[in-house]
């Protein structure tokens, strides 16, 4: 999720500028490279590169409106399946049978611990949630226990749902079973919960809120720490050798930072650590 949001102001500010001055540069290169070093040349090249930042701003703005809603649905995917993760089993299955609904003809009948019954066309279907983080695999326990569902159930067949990801052999295992399972990978499902989920400004806003700074006390406690003391002390003595052997002025001040903090991490009350 972290990868979505937006980089710092200060970054995005240099890269405009930079762009804006590669193509004010080129505008005057193309003419002095045409007309030589004059006055009519340069004259020529700055309207071309004053035409080239009109240009630029319009592009932008027609683009910046569709990167937003892109943006949002994909924020908005991400947290629907977050939330999907802590949701009780009813709820997740109900949330992604509605999800499938969007894109096949499904007729939900009745939610169960194990999936929601629906109906597509004359068949019974068995629609279950496999929760999992992103990074995180099904194996061919988790879809063996969706065919029994479905035969507990009298589904003909099963569609699971994975949250995470879902190789190859366990696909083919899943397809191949006495009772067919579909798997719907996690592409497909951030697919359709984008369009039916976008991120609302409030969602931006508690997103926003992730990246919030620590607090000094934070900081203090992540420096001035017990374990850290022994690797202070060997630098701290490390420089204050090196000043010895080199007599160079530099290494006294940082080296005696380091036994400093050294003592300070071993002595402060607040190194200790906590849950």
């Amino acid at each position: 999720m972290q990868s979505y949001l937006r980089k710092a102001r200060f970054s995005t500010w240099i890269d405009n500028a930079g762009l804006r001055l590669l193509i004010m540069l080129l505008g005057l290169g193309w003419f002095v490279y045409l007309w030589g070093l004059s006055v009519p040349a340069l004259l020529a090249g700055l309207a071309l590169g004053a035409l080239g930042q009109m240009g630029l701003s319009c592009y932008r703005r027609h683009t910046v409106g569709r990167r937003e809603k892109a943006l949002r649905s994909r924020l908005g995917a991400e947290m629907f399946l977050e939330e999907i993760l802590l949701a009780p089993a009813k709820q997740a299955h109900f949330q992604t049978a509605l999800l499938l609904g969007e894109r096949y003809s499904l007729t939900m009948e009745r939610v169960t611990a194990d999936g929601m019954l629906c109906r597509s066309g004359e068949e019974q279907l068995l629609v279950s949630c496999i929760p999992l983080p992103e990074n995180a695999e099904a194996g061919q326990g988790q879809i063996i226990a969706v065919q029994r569902a479905c035969k507990a159930h009298g589904a003909i067949r099963g569609v699971a749902c994975v949250t995470g990801r879902c190789s190859a052999k366990v696909e083919a295992m899943a397809a191949e079973g006495t009772i067919p399972v579909r798997i719907i990978r996690r592409e497909t499902l951030l697919e359709l919960a984008g369009q039916v989920s976008p991120a609302t400004d409030e969602q931006l806003v508690e997103l926003g809120k992730r990246k919030k700074r620590p607090a000094p006390m934070g900081i203090r406690r992540m420096i001035l720490r017990r374990d850290k003391a022994k690797t202070y002390l060997i630098y701290g003595t490390g420089l204050m050798l090196m000043y010895v052997v080199t007599g160079l002025r530099y290494y006294p001040v940082p080296g005696a930072v380091c036994l400093l903090l050294a003592v300070l991490s071993k002595t402060w009350k607040g190194g200790e650590e906590r849950l």
